[in-house]
């Protein structure tokens, strides 16, 4: 029973393209009529009616009202349809309107193009003027740079001339203060040796009484003779009418000694004190020369620091030019495409919307034998549409059935080998016979 169902299906599948074939004959006359009819429902576009259509569009394109553009546009087609030397005076001045919004959009057009042109023109002119500041920025920051370069040099200059300045003038203050030390040195060891002079050794060489320790100590620390500041204890422990040559002698000489180191010192203050003078000065200058290199120094930083944002800004203003220029080629580009387009939409109203107004409006009656021959051109044009329609119909038939052809041959394709070698030892049913079985099963 399953081998009886199995050969039924696939003899079933086998039959099924024939059966197709024939629907699709059938089917293609009524698909032919179908196609034909909504061919004829078709609007035929007249082409003096699509040109009228164009010219009626363009009016709207004008400046004039929009009630007016109506107005003009209701007669427009009856107007521009009609035969010039049909025409009625009252069509002419209609058609006097509509040549009038037509000159008004064209004009509209042609100052777009001049618009447009006139935009290039600036844009060109904004382009060399980029050029021209470009060019006058990039002098301008060559020429900072170089003043900066020219103001860190003299800074450094001013730098080291404050520099030695500084050490000028310290330097004089130390000379200063060396000599000032040196005078207060000499003074004070001058007061020591006249103390001691006057405190020990005058007494006792008068025979008075005194503290000859602490003349010795004077002696030893002014670097007195040693032989003198050894006799010298012995020759004052004597009295004066007591002592010798070789007593006396010690003492004058020791009272020699005082005298000249008490000269020395005198020399030495009298000398410090001029060449204290002199320091001063010296001092005084070098102040003075600290003070002009500090004031230079700080002008030449002032003017360095100038120079520095002169160069920023001028560097600022060439980045901005720059920055300009590079805009001017994608800016000048636009300008570019609409010019061309607005020249291309003129050229477009002039070869459509101007040109079909010019023919319908100078189109006159053709003569009776031109006449004749477009009608026949227009029934012969008719005569062959049906007949096209036809070939059209047959052909997509035809390609409807190799498609369900070959829908078929995939669906036996997709049958196994196994059952196909068994169905092929029974005899194949008619079609009666296959679509009974398959209703029966």
């Amino acid at each position: 029973r399953a081998r009886g169902a199995c050969c039924t299906s696939v003899a079933f599948l086998r039959a099924m393209p024939s059966v197709k074939r024939a629907a699709a004959k059938e089917a293609a006359p009524k698909q032919a009529v179908a196609k034909q009819a909504k061919r004829a429902k078709k609007e035929v576009v007249d082409p003096r009616m699509q040109r009228c259509r164009e010219v009626a569009s363009a009016i709207h394109q004008s400046d004039a009202p929009a009630a007016v553009v109506d107005m003009v546009e209701a007669m427009l087609d009856d107007a521009l349809l009609t035969y010039k030397e049909e025409r009625h005076e009252f069509q002419d001045n209609v058609l006097d309107m509509a040549a009038k919004l037509l000159e008004s959009a064209k004009n509209l057009k042609v100052a777009d193009v001049e618009t447009a042109k006139v935009a290039i023109a600036a844009g060109e002119e904004t382009k060399e003027a980029a050029h021209a500041a470009a060019a006058f920025a990039k002098s301008t920051l060559e020429g900072a740079v170089a003043t900066t370069s020219d103001k860190k040099r003299a800074l450094a200059a001013c730098a080291k001339a404050f520099q030695a300045a500084k050490q000028t003038s310290e330097q004089a203050y130390m000379q200063q203060a060396m000599r000032e030390q040196e005078l207060l040195t000499a003074a004070s060891k001058k007061e020591r040796l006249l103390s001691a002079e006057h405190d020990y050794l005058k007494p006792l060489l008068e025979g008075v009484e005194a503290e000859g320790k602490a003349l010795t100590a004077v002696l030893a620390n002014f670097a007195f003779d040693a032989s003198l500041v050894a006799a010298l204890p012995n020759a004052l422990a004597k009295a004066p009418s007591l002592r010798g040559p070789f007593d006396v002698m010690v003492l004058e000489q020791v009272g020699k000694d005082f005298g000249q180191r008490v000269a020395t010192l005198d020399a030495t203050l009298s000398q410090n004190v001029e060449a204290t003078v002199a320091d001063a000065a010296a001092v005084r200058e070098a102040i003075e020369r600290l003070d002009a290199a500090s004031a230079a120094q700080e002008a030449s930083a002032d003017a360095f620091e100038a120079a520095q944002q002169a160069a920023a800004a001028a560097k600022t203003a060439w980045e901005d030019v720059q920055q300009t220029l590079k805009a001017c080629a994608p800016e000048l580009r636009k300008l570019a495409k609409e010019h061309a387009s607005a020249v291309g939409i003129f050229g477009s109203f002039r070869r459509g919307p101007l040109a079909c107004f010019a023919s319908l409006r100078e189109r006159a009656s053709p003569a009776p034998a031109a006449a004749e021959e477009a009608l026949e051109e227009e029934a012969a044009t008719e005569a062959d549409e049906p007949a096209a329609a036809e070939d059209e119909v047959a052909v997509e038939a035809e390609a409807q059935e190799q498609g369900e052809d070959a829908e078929m041959n995939q669906a036996e394709e997709s049958v196994p080998a196994h059952v196909e070698d068994k169905v092929m030892s029974f005899e194949e049913p008619t079609f009666h016979e296959a679509t009974v079985i398959a209703a029966g099963a």
